[in-house]
């Protein structure tokens, strides 16, 4: 708790100084609420003064706080539901008046540094940031460009100390990839490597930018690197523990290759040459901390193109169900590929943790037909509006699913083939590779 005291002022027009130690945390905005006598009211934390005109209405931030029936300012946090905080109500005519900020916590054993006083209500949308390219923006120009096209979030897939410098105080939240070639070295338990990444990556940043996973290997399980994936991760988990970072959650990001069957979605299942892994690496996700999540990459686009699925039920764009699997309707593909997920989930009693689209587009070039601008624009704004109406699926309708689009930029040096270096919404001369808007749903 921080005391708070009334500043010296005129009569008419009293000033309070709020000072609450954030741990630099900029994206934090502070709104009191105070008697009509008093004209105005200053916040300010370590990076920014906000002034806030007397009136009986009140402009809430992060959709976060409200104000109670005795004139005292409630903070509620939908993300963090049992933690509260109460501004008590000053008197204007006292210079000295103490105010202070009451913390509860229920059911909560910490609050880390990282976050320290309240958590943003993170946008449910972001942006892959690839690097496979001679030709990508440097990471000044690519931070102006997620501002200018409205991203919140983006996911680095492999850890850039360049990018996430640009990143400090921009108010983006930020997921950091370990790479699939950085697994052996994480995963070695002779040395601290895990310590050593983290302090190289995570910790010079923690309290300048919002950080919400760490992903330990992008698709590495079936990869030559996947027996790595499981120390790795419980090596990570262990640093972040030791440095009180909770908060910050732990995944790893797999493709549909993992599962032995996706049609229909109720009867999902993981091949039996990763069921193991696959289970261990849940079982270790499911048991760090809270809110376990697994990063799922889903490309109906590939369907669509191996002539699998119709191009309407694989654009979000089909007029009627095409699946009909027991009380379950399917409209697209995506839907129907995270159910077969959560059934596979749901057999190895691991149903609790929840799937986040870890990565997701359409290429605009490079395989024909199926890989027009036009397509390319179709899928990503609808995959984006999906995203941001915080829909769940048909299995999980109360459960709504996050996701990332890939990529923010195209990328010549990616390995598959040429439509794999055109999944970007931007070329790299940063002009868009078609027209888009970036979708904001206010809740």
């Amino acid at each position: 708790m921080k005391e708070l005291q009334a500043a010296e002022g005129s009569t008419d027009e009293k000033m309070l100084k709020l000072s609450v130690e954030t741990g630099g945390c900029f994206w934090f905005q502070y709104v009191l609420w105070r008697p009509r006598s008093m004209a105005k009211t200053q916040l300010q934390n370590e990076n920014r003064i906000h002034m806030v005109e007397t009136d009986t209405n009140l402009y809430v931030p992060h959709r976060c706080l409200r104000v109670g029936d005795d004139g005292c300012l409630i903070g509620l946090d939908k993300t963090w539901p049992n933690f509260v905080f109460k501004l008590i109500r000053c008197s204007p005519t006292n210079l000295l008046s103490r105010i202070w900020i009451a913390l509860i916590l229920s059911g909560l054993a910490t609050i880390h540094n990282h976050i320290r006083t309240t958590v943003a209500d993170f946008d449910a949308l972001g942006v892959c940031l690839g690097t496979s390219g001679t030709d990508i923006p440097d990471p000044k120009t690519t931070v102006q460009l997620l501002h200018k096209y409205g991203f919140k979030k983006v996911r680095l897939l492999s850890s850039n100390n360049w990018m996430m410098e640009a990143l400090i105080n921009q108010n983006i939240v930020v997921s950091i990839g370990i790479a699939n070639e950085e697994l052996p070295m994480v995963a070695d338990n002779l040395q601290d490597n895990a310590g050593s990444w983290y302090n190289a990556n995570v910790r010079p940043y923690i309290s300048k930018m919002p950080i919400e996973y760490i992903v330990i290997g992008d698709d590495a399980i079936l990869s030559p690197y996947s027996e790595f994936v499981i120390p790795a991760m419980r090596n990570i988990m262990q640093v972040l523990r030791r440095f009180d970072q909770g908060s910050i959650k732990v995944t790893t990001a797999v493709s549909t290759s993992v599962l032995g069957k996706t049609f229909p979605p109720s009867q999902g299942i993981f091949k039996a040459r990763t069921r193991n892994i696959m289970v261990d690496v849940l079982k270790a996700i499911a048991g760090y901390k809270f809110s376990p999540v697994l990063m799922v990459n889903v490309y109906p686009y590939r369907y669509h193109a191996a002539g699998l699925i119709l191009q309407d039920f694989a654009t979000f764009s089909a007029h009627k169900p095409v699946i009909h699997d027991g009380n379950n309707d399917y409209w697209n593909m995506l839907d129907a590929l995270l159910d077969a997920f959560v059934t596979a989930l749901t057999r190895e009693n691991l149903g609790s943790i929840r799937l986040v689209v870890g990565a997701s587009g359409w290429p605009s070039a490079g395989n024909g037909r199926f890989t027009t601008p036009a397509l390319a624009a179709t899928y990503n704004q609808n995959f984006m509006r999906r995203i941001v109406r915080r829909q769940g699926t048909p299995a999980q309708p109360t459960i709504p699913i996050d996701g990332f689009v890939y990529a923010l930029f195209n990328e010549n040096k990616k390995p598959g083939g040429p439509a794999d270096q055109h999944f970007g919404l931007l070329k790299t001369d940063k002009t868009p590779a078609y027209s888009f808007v970036v979708p904001h749903y206010w809740r």
